[in-house]
């Protein structure tokens, strides 16, 4: 299994899970995707039915009551039957997420059966936000979205980070999106999906740097390549906003107005920043454009109940006592560092962007925790050591969170996703390649049906 708390006491023998299993449970467990995804687990040998209650409960059978004892969730097995319970939406979803993952296949003489070894157990997270992020290429299909969208629901992941590199189809610019761009109706049911499983969608668009929502490496440019009139939105080049002009600042703030709407309720907005190539922080008029515009969204955001996230690279010096790692810092200076720390509103969530860790702690999202930022630490697809160095980072020192990013390398990179949705509720250093991918395989078996498509088994389109 994926999951196994240290909470637990096994209590012997098994819950055998009949053919058609009757349970009462919350609303937010009445869903055609959690019954899938109770098939899918028990490895399409039991059908669920669900009687709707108020009380974040999911029991069958004669279950035996178990109390939270201030964790997230708690769940008794027993041999009469399930009892989980937890004291909110989420947490009673990731705790079904739990229980579904200790489901085991027995061989019988009438065919396949399922059950749950008997257990007390309680749970919770180890790191509070556990976001993850997934990027929409003018070559993603929605369907390798609603596969990531079921897999990482089932790792427990709280937070999905949708970004649209010009594949969304806007009404305040036509250009801010690519000919064949899905439109938001076609986003619709994929944002609801991923509310049914228990994950908040943050919408995310670029507002500083990567201004051209393609990667700088291939040189296209979704608004530029449509129409060059429109090259006074940004800079010279073309890879910035050009956040000194207010028909900019409008612009965007309709891009977030389109998005908040789309992607429904929430706590967060991505807006980026990350990157911004030939802009000059050496200046103060220069950080003071910055930290104004990015202070203003803030306003604004909090308006509407939200807060910005920015990735932090801007923002942060390579000091000379960085020993442990090696780090991607683009602030020029310290005094530059300093003073944007001081001049941004602290209800920015800072995302700190450090791939080639393999230390703990990251030294770089300790310094802006500590000049008064929550922070997210930020890994990528890139080695274990790599990604638990973030992982134990942020469970260590308390960060606000973690934001796993894929970017182009999910055809490798499904995996590492899996450490970092496993080190979230425990430890994650055991993995090696061959372990993640097999568990990872599992998983996606359980989660996502292809029914032998070729294309949509695993996580890449190919093997060749």
């Amino acid at each position: 299994m994926l999951f196994d708390p240290k909470d637990k006491s096994m209590t012997g023998g098994c819950f055998v899970i009949p053919r058609n299993t009757n349970a009462v449970a919350h609303t937010c467990l009445n869903k055609d995707v959690i019954k899938e995804f109770w098939s899918g687990f028990n490895f399409g040998t039991s059908e669920l039915v669900v009687t709707e209650c108020q009380e974040y409960v999911f029991t069958v059978g004669n279950a035996t009551p178990i109390e939270l004892d201030g964790n997230d969730c708690a769940i008794s097995v027993t041999k009469d039957g399930i009892y989980l319970c937890a004291d909110s939406e989420g947490d009673l979803m990731r705790g079904f997420m739990t229980l579904v993952d200790r489901i085991r296949a027995v061989d019988d003489e009438d065919g396949l059966k399922t059950a749950i070894d008997c257990v007390d157990l309680r749970d919770s997270a180890l790191i509070s936000n556990r976001m993850v992020h997934f990027c929409i290429f003018p070559e993603t299909e929605l369907w390798e979205l609603e596969r990531f969208i079921r897999y990482v629901a089932a790792l427990k992941f709280s937070h999905l980070i949708v970004e649209f590199w010009g594949m969304l189809k806007y009404d305040c610019l036509k250009e801010l999106s690519w000919a064949h761009a899905y439109s938001k109706e076609q986003m619709r049911p994929i944002i609801k999906l991923a509310n049914d499983l228990g994950l908040e969608v943050i919408p995310m668009f670029n507002h500083w740097g990567h201004a051209a929502a393609s990667r700088v490496m291939y040189g296209k440019h979704v608004v530029l390549d449509q129409n060059p009139a429109l090259c006074t939105y940004f800079s010279e080049d073309g890879w910035c906003w050009d956040i000194s002009k207010e028909k900019v600042r409008a612009l965007l703030r309709s891009i977030r107005s389109e998005l908040i709407e789309l992607c429904g309720k929430g706590d967060y907005f991505h807006i980026g920043c990350d990157e911004a190539f030939g802009f000059d922080l050496n200046k103060t008029e220069g950080m003071d454009t910055v930290c104004d515009f990015i202070n203003e969204i803030s306003r604004e955001l909090a308006e509407v109940g939200r807060r910005p996230i920015a990735w932090g690279d801007m923002f942060i010096n390579r000091h000379e006592d960085y020993n442990k790692n090696a780090y991607f810092c683009l602030a020029p200076t310290r005094e530059c560092e300093k003073y944007m720390h001081e001049r941004l509103d602290k209800s920015v969530i800072i995302a700190d962007w450090q791939y080639d860790c393999t230390e703990a702690p990251v030294e770089t999202s300790l310094t802006l925790r500590d000049a008064g930022f929550d922070t997210l630490l930020c890994p990528w697809d890139r080695s274990f050591a790599k990604v638990n160095s973030c992982v134990n980072t942020a469970k260590q020192n308390a960060l606000f969170g973690l934001i796993h990013t894929t970017w182009n390398t999910l055809d490798i990179g499904t995996p590492y996703v899996l450490v970092s949705g496993v080190g979230g509720y425990g430890d994650s250093t055991h993995y090696h390649y061959t372990l993640a991918c097999n568990h990872a395989a599992t998983l996606l078996r359980k989660v996502y049906r292809t029914d032998g498509d070729y294309r949509r088994t695993g996580w890449h389109k190919k093997q060749i």
